[in-house]
């Protein structure tokens, strides 16, 4: 398995409840392929340096988890028609 992590955006409108949901959907579809969640940090609302979606802020999230490369292109798909999530960065890291 190898690391990673993913940072991604979600709409400033959205409750406490939604943001819960998205990332119980990310760790859940991480650990059902098999991964493992190691760590996750809530940046909490922030200012874009750009608008992004007609949006000004947004809600930031790091998630650090381990999964087997041939699984990512399900995530990438999963966050990509979320219309909730306005932007998402994953990163390979080193262990």
């Amino acid at each position: 398995m190898r690391h990673y992590e993913l940072t991604f955006i979600t709409h400033p409108a959205l409750e406490e409840e939604a943001l819960a949901e998205i990332r119980e959907q990310i760790g859940n579809l991480i650990t059902s392929k098999g991964g493992q969640v190691t760590g996750m940090d809530l940046w909490g609302q922030r200012r874009l340096a750009y608008p992004i979606a007609d949006q000004l802020e947004g809600h930031y999230v790091l998630m650090r988890f381990e999964l087997d490369p041939p699984h990512l292109p399900e995530l990438e798909r999963m966050m990509r028609l979320d219309s909730r999530i306005i932007r998402r960065l994953l990163v390979r890291t080193d262990g």
